[in-house]
């Protein structure tokens, strides 16, 4: 790739390459705890509703097409945010945009748990912080892909986002199994506040990614984050000669998207993402109220629900491992589809018994292999229009997690049960199982395609 010098003294040093061959170190850990933690309260903020249904649907008397709008609209706001959100962070950076996201969304959960005392005052306050949230795991994600080293990327990337953002929403159940028999629905949208905490620290300690530092030549920031990711090295990094890649597409362009390049992996991105999170918000969406009305008590269904999310953090870990050992993520990538359809199956025909082993099955393949899909859509752009790319995938993708629940809803009301549901979530997966071998083979792919990969 053509090189572009960014300053004029001394050794030359390609910052990508450097970046890459940086071990981890303390500030590599620094920042993906912090975005772990942005994620954390992104993935409770986003299953928290899940909780509620049982609390609000006699109050307000919701039909299941109600609980489906309820359920769904903060999937709405959330898809419509993340499509805008990467086209922000590959023009302003990506700290510009996580800061308004993380005080925007703490804001508005806040001001459901005061102000929510009806279905229509719940679906504004919960859209508008669906727009905040939409903002931050696009950019989190797309920032976590750029600070990991390229040895044991997956494993990083994949870990911190299972830290976080799986944590997050794994522990939405069991908070909300504790505080809400003391404390009432709204407590859960109190403790969503406590982000507002989290917003002051970012102010203080997050500093701007590298890959957007050396797309805007800011040398003197690139100095200094180099410095910090291997300060071994910071004598020479003061008088290097730092070299970037040149631009190959204009920053944040949707339009590259739809390049002769990547316009095929981009519509089966799209297809797959929908697809896939349109069975995992479907499943994790009603299945605590489905068990509740299978005679399960309150706890028990919400530790099913948390365990389901739980699960995946493995089920994205064995899928990345998997694909590294075979070389072949599509491979990796189709048979955990595969095996999360299956799984679903089982729950539309097993009615009665225990289902622990069954869930634990559908959380590591069905919302487990997201994951690796999200991490593979991030390295497959150059940095220029990754955080667009990854944004609007996001926002397609969330597209198809807010049909989840609303669809199954129409599909209990219609049938009287959730048999159906199940069988139409197991097809979304096989439907993206076999999508996936429509993408250009990733192992294939040009390693300097994208910044760090």
């Amino acid at each position: 790739m053509t090189q572009e010098t960014i300053s004029s003294a001394g050794k030359r040093l390609d910052v990508r390459d450097t970046l890459h061959a940086a071990p981890l170190g303390a500030f590599h850990f620094r920042l993906a705890i912090l975005l772990a933690l942005i994620l954390w309260y992104d993935g409770y903020d986003l299953y928290n509703a899940s909780y509620i249904v049982s609390a609000v649907t006699p109050a307000w008397h919701l039909s299941p097409s109600q609980i489906g709008l309820l359920l769904s609209c903060g999937l709405a706001g959330f898809a419509i945010g993340s499509a805008v959100s990467g086209l922000f962070g590959d023009r302003l950076g990506r700290r510009k945009v996580i800061l308004p996201g993380v005080w925007l969304s703490s804001a508005m959960s806040l001001a459901i748990a005061l102000f929510a005392h009806d279905l229509s005052s719940f679906v504004v306050l919960r859209f508008i912080m669906g727009l905040a949230l939409g903002l931050l795991m696009p950019m989190a994600v797309t920032y976590l892909n750029e600070i990991a080293p390229k040895r044991g990327n997956n494993v990083f990337t994949i870990g911190f986002f299972s830290l976080g953002w799986i944590g997050g929403a794994t522990s939405s159940g069991f908070i909300a199994a504790w505080l809400m028999p003391r404390f009432g629905w709204q407590s859960l949208y109190f403790t969503g506040a406590l982000a507002m905490l989290l917003a002051v620290a970012l102010h203080f300690v997050l500093p701007e990614s590298v890959a957007f530092l050396s797309s805007r030549h800011r040398l003197d920031a690139v100095r200094a984050q180099l410095a910090r990711f291997w300060p071994a090295r910071a004598e020479e990094f003061r008088t290097a000669d730092l070299v970037a890649p040149a631009p190959t597409v204009k920053a944040g362009s949707l339009a590259a998207l739809f390049a002769a390049r990547y316009r095929r992996k981009t519509l089966c991105f799209w297809a797959m993402g929908a697809l896939s999170l349109f069975s995992s918000y479907g499943l994790s969406g009603w299945l605590p109220t489905i068990l509740l009305r299978r005679g399960e008590n309150l706890s028990i269904s919400f530790a099913y629900g948390s365990l389901l999310v739980f699960a995946s953090a493995f089920g994205s870990l064995l899928s990345g491992f998997v694909a590294d050992r075979i070389g072949n993520r599509r491979l990796a990538m189709s048979i955990a589809w595969l095996l999360g359809a299956s799984a679903i199956a089982l729950l539309a025909l097993v009615t009665s018994g225990s289902i622990f082993w069954i869930i634990v099955v559908a959380g590591m393949f069905v919302i487990g292999t997201q994951t690796v899909l999200n991490n593979l859509v991030a390295v497959s752009y150059p940095t220029e229009i990754r955080s667009t790319a990854v944004g609007v995938f996001f926002g397609i993708a969330r597209f198809g997690a807010m049909c989840g629940p609303a669809i199954s809803g129409l599909l209990q009301q219609a049938t009287g049960g959730p048999g159906a549901m199940f069988f139409v979530l197991a097809a979304a997966l096989v439907t993206a199982a076999a999508l996936v071998f429509l993408v250009e083979r990733p192992e294939g792919m040009a390693q300097s395609a994208a910044f760090g990969h």
